[in-house]
């Protein structure tokens, strides 16, 4: 006769009513979301938690439901398995309870809960201005009126330019649009400047929260005409920063319908922080140049790109390669694990191909999660490299997910090799606009704590920080000791 297993509930993880509390083995309290649950057992999330727990160990824990102890004892893990969500490598616990838990109560509970907390939602929100700055709510009116009156504006004379001949039309249009990106994008700088000062004195997350939603209803009618923008806030493949962002960062054109689109995202592509990813660009290939001119005759140097996206700077050393002559031979391996991405970049790549052929291009599609867990796919692609870099990977990445990459990056490298890790510093003009508007949240880290993700690597490594010129982005050079 087959047991019938205990039904399980799914815990809403944008709603975190369901966390366990318990200590781990070096004594540290630990509060951790709950996935799923039932009268046996429970399932929870925490990042990197294969590195603190195995199955067998048995934990003291405290369920809670929505703030309310639920079950209380022991627990044995009866499962660890690893996930990469959002570039984070989050471990799925599983655990069975010694004693059988209440679940018939929580459910009912649960219920009663969601209808109160549904409720109260209701009517905060016909309140919301009551709790909200007074100077925010104010720039965040007189930010909507003058972009409201700018789009009228541009409508009205985009009409009269439509009755004029071709010619004429196209410098008229061009005359408009050089002068509105100059007013809007003096405007949302000046705003933007005050909006960070205000929201730097919050002390909370509701405080964010509330003012990011009245910010977002508010202005995103006019921000989500941005080609940019809009693809940062819709996610369309489920994340920030795709290789699609990065090439329309690239263009840095008037891209859209009308001309107030075009101008929005032009002001979007002229910020700090897409200034700083071009900027990376004609770094990164300065850093393979010096590879590539400086291998001895007969040769062969080795360049890996992790986490690869467009592959621009590749594309640029092909162009740069076909105008030199020498007989330096380079393999290069680009790794993503967005096949998209990889798509995107070999018909860029192909284009140049026949430039020199000395250069050898592969691309690799991999998990990011295999790399940083040391299941490379085909290990020996990565190994012996002279030069390793990631540009927009580890502004996503704890710092805990972000060493052991280090880690495992770092024993690819030959003596004498490099690893390059770009990240987004403290210092980002763009960044109130980006996750308020946009919710586009990069891990922002100065140039101390970027060092410290070297934290495990022999004493010997050197170690200096770069910065492209916005000094936006940092780079940390990690040199292997010959």
């Amino acid at each position: 006769m087959r047991l019938r297993r205990d039904t399980r509930y799914l815990s809403d993880l944008h709603e975190p009513g369901k966390t366990v509390q318990f200590h781990d083995f070096q004594g540290v309290e630990r509060t951790c979301p709950v996935r799923d649950f039932s009268r046996t057992g429970l399932s929870f999330l925490l990042e990197d938690g294969s590195l603190i727990f195995r199955i067998g160990d048995i934990l003291e824990i405290r369920f809670f439901s929505y703030e309310k102890e639920a079950h209380s004892g022991a627990a044995t893990i009866v499962h660890v398995q690893d996930d990469c969500l959002d570039g984070k490598v989050i471990s799925r616990i599983g655990c069975h309870f010694e004693n059988p838990m209440d679940v018939s109560t929580i459910i009912r509970g649960d219920k009663v809960k969601k209808l109160r907390n549904e409720y109260i939602d209701f009517i905060q929100s016909l309140a919301v201005e009551d709790n909200l700055n007074e100077e925010f709510v104010h720039l965040t009116s007189h930010l909507h009126y003058l972009l409201s009156n700018f789009r009228k504006k541009l409508e009205e004379e985009e009409e009269k330019i439509s009755r004029e001949e071709d010619r004429v039309r196209s410098e008229l249009t061009e005359a408009l649009r050089t002068m509105t990106f100059e007013a809007i994008n003096d405007v949302t700088l000046k705003y933007c400047d005050q909006f960070s000062r205000i929201t730097a004195a919050f002390s909370d997350s509701k405080q964010h929260f509330i003012h990011r939603e009245y910010f977002q209803k508010t202005l995103n009618e006019f921000f989500l005409t941005s080609k940019l923008f809009n693809r940062a806030f819709t996610k369309p493949l489920g994340y920030a920063g795709d290789y699609e962002m990065m090439n329309i960062i690239y263009r840095n054109g008037y891209e859209g319908d009308d001309v107030f689109s075009q101008v929005m995202s032009k002001v979007d592509c002229e910020g700090s922080a897409a200034l700083a990813v071009r900027n990376r660009r004609e770094y990164l290939l300065k850093k393979i140049l010096a590879i590539y001119t400086g291998l001895e005759e007969g040769r062969t140097g080795k360049v890996v790109s992790i986490a690869c996206g467009p592959c621009m700077e590749l594309a640029d050393l092909l162009e740069h390669a076909g105008g030199m002559k020498n007989s330096f031979k380079l393999d290069v391996v680009a790794m993503d694990q967005d096949p998209n991405a990889l798509a995107d970049a070999r018909q860029r790549l192909s284009s140049h191909a026949g430039n020199h052929t000395g250069i050898r291009i592969d691309l690799v599609q991999d998990n990011i999660k295999n790399l940083i867990l040391g299941r490379k796919k085909e290990a020996a692609r990565y190994a012996n490299a002279d030069l390793i870099y990631s540009a927009g990977l580890c502004d996503y990445l704890s710092a805990n997910a972000t060493s052991r990459l280090i880690g495992e990056l770092y024993r690819d490298l030959n003596p004498g090799g490099c690893l390059v890790i770009g990240n987004f510093g403290s210092f980002n003009p763009q960044r109130f606009k980006m996750e308020y508007g946009a919710e586009w949240f990069l891990i922002h880290r100065s140039e101390e704590e970027l060092k410290d993700l070297a934290r495990g690597l022999p004493e010997d490594v050197a170690l200096h920080i770069e910065k492209e010129p916005e000094g936006v982005n940092l780079f940390l050079n990690i040199v292997k000791p010959r």
